[in-house]
């Protein structure tokens, strides 16, 4: 019901985090089931991609790419990263 399309893989998790800091917070939303881990990540792990970075692993390494998410409001992230999520599972829905 969420992804609004019937989805090939029947059990899955949503992690969301959020930890305040002086700074930048750390903000966190990443999907996790038996063929694909991938997420935002708004952390210092990767700052040559910017504030915030997009991951997915579907077998061995993770691939890292830029975020594009300069929302700083937790609640705006959640939005923004709920919004992007059901497109990314599409494109890994035959895995």
């Amino acid at each position: 019901m969420f992804l609004g399309m019937s989805f090939p893989r029947p059990t899955a998790s949503l992690d969301v985090l959020w930890r305040p800091r002086e700074g930048t917070d750390v903000q966190r939303v990443h999907w996790s089931d038996d063929a694909v881990s991938l997420g935002w990540h708004k952390d210092d792990d990767h700052p040559d991609l910017g504030t915030t970075h997009f991951q997915v692993e579907t077998e061995g390494e993770p691939v890292h790419e830029p975020g594009n998410i300069e929302a700083e409001a937790p609640l705006s992230f959640l939005e923004i990263c709920l919004d992007r999520l059901p497109e990314k599972l599409r494109e890994t829905g035959d895995r």
